[in-house]
């Protein structure tokens, strides 16, 4: 390993972002001499690495998304090929595998080692992808129990280092019921979800209030969108909801949430809320992404679970008229809401174990000796 090795992380959103800065203190203690590249976001910049690129100027939404910003992502991986020509020592990409497949492979080719921090999820769009991933990934490490066996069944070098939700404490304790009041709206983290999925979900706060006008409704906001966007859409609703910037205290606090799928269920669940799952996206990458999925949940809490817990609505679904009923029993006491924490109780257990990031960094320092 050379005195001052260069390592290139990548990571293309909020979640990632997240969870890669905890890999990147975790390197800092490590390997404190090493230089960290990032195309990440303000996590990891504030935890140490020096960012070339935000992954808030390349969060779009879906297949058709990706393919109006072609130019603008190609141009990305033009750059970060070129990083990666530049003198990188190690490659790390984090989740984001549309992009990062490729720059692995590239790294590949040049002879960087590439140690792949939360996999793909080849369990949900099939595991066409296995083959070439053993070919380019000197390392796998995943976050998610059931998928080791899966990745080593295709000859990848894979460990489950347990969800940094979980061992890394990325997350504060659940608070008691008690302690808790009112409705969470989490629309998602980017700006076509919430257009698409914050309107019914204002729409089922009204229906809610109907019913019971005593609750109190607050939306989390996600950093990647502009506070002008929320304040229009709520304006055209014609409600009145608090905005909060701290989506995860939103989750902790409140009786019931109603969540964009992606990453925030995981976390909801952690948290013991109880939650609906909603998403709604173009008619176009809603044919095609059910075409490619391969499992029968959307929601990450149902797939790591292995069941329904937590009831999903998917487009024409993603309604109030379905959204607003489901949240109010989900807040009667002694309903299908506390039969839904006790469940969410064993996502701790099973997400547990196998080091976290302080593996990776070993991984990663043993790499570059390696090299």
């Amino acid at each position: 390993m050379r005195s001052t090795p260069t390592i290139l992380i990548s990571s293309g959103e909020m979640s990632g972002d997240i969870h890669a800065a905890q890999l990147v203190r975790r390197l800092r203690e490590r390997i404190p001499d090493a230089r960290i590249l990032a195309f990440a976001g303000d996590e990891c910049r504030d935890a140490g690495a020096e960012l070339l690129f935000h992954y808030r100027d390349y969060a779009v939404l879906g297949i058709t998304g990706v393919l109006a910003n072609i130019p603008h992502f190609y141009r990305l991986e033009r750059a970060l090929k070129r990083s990666i020509d530049g003198g990188v020592d190690l490659f790390i990409p984090v989740d984001y595998p549309g992009l990062n497949l490729r720059l692995a492979a590239h790294a590949h080719r040049r002879g960087v080692p590439v140690l792949y921090y939360i996999g793909p999820q080849v369990w949900a769009w099939g595991t066409g992808r296995l083959d070439k991933i053993a070919r380019t990934v000197d390392r796998m490490e995943l976050i998610l129990p059931f998928e080791e066996p899966l990745y080593r069944e295709h000859g990848v070098d894979a460990e489950f280092v347990g969800h940094p939700f979980v061992v890394d404490h990325e997350l504060p304790d659940p608070l008691p019921a008690r302690e808790r009041a009112g409705v969470g709206l989490l629309p998602g983290s980017r700006v076509q979800e919430v257009r698409r999925i914050l309107p019914p979900l204002l729409e089922s706060q009204k229906r809610m209030l109907a019913a019971d006008p005593g609750l109190r409704f607050t939306v989390g906001r996600s950093p990647a969108v502009p506070e002008a966007i929320y304040h229009r859409i709520i304006s055209d609703a014609g409600v009145e909801v608090e905005l909060d910037d701290d989506a995860v205290a939103v989750m902790r606090r409140s009786r019931v949430l109603a969540v964009a799928s992606g990453t925030a269920t995981l976390q909801a669940a952690l948290m013991e809320t109880p939650l609906t799952i909603v998403y709604r996206a173009s008619a176009l990458n809603f044919f095609l992404g059910r075409r490619l999925v391969k499992i029968p949940y959307i929601g990450l809490a149902n797939v790591v679970l292995g069941e329904k817990v937590c009831p999903e609505f998917l487009q024409a679904d993603a309604n109030a008229g379905k959204i607003a009923p489901a949240m109010l029993e989900l807040l009667e006491d002694g309903g299908p809401g506390d039969a839904m924490v006790e469940r969410f109780k064993d996502l701790r257990r099973l997400l547990s174990g196998g080091g976290g990031c302080e593996r990776v960094a070993d991984v990663a320092a043993r790499l570059l000796e390696a090299g």
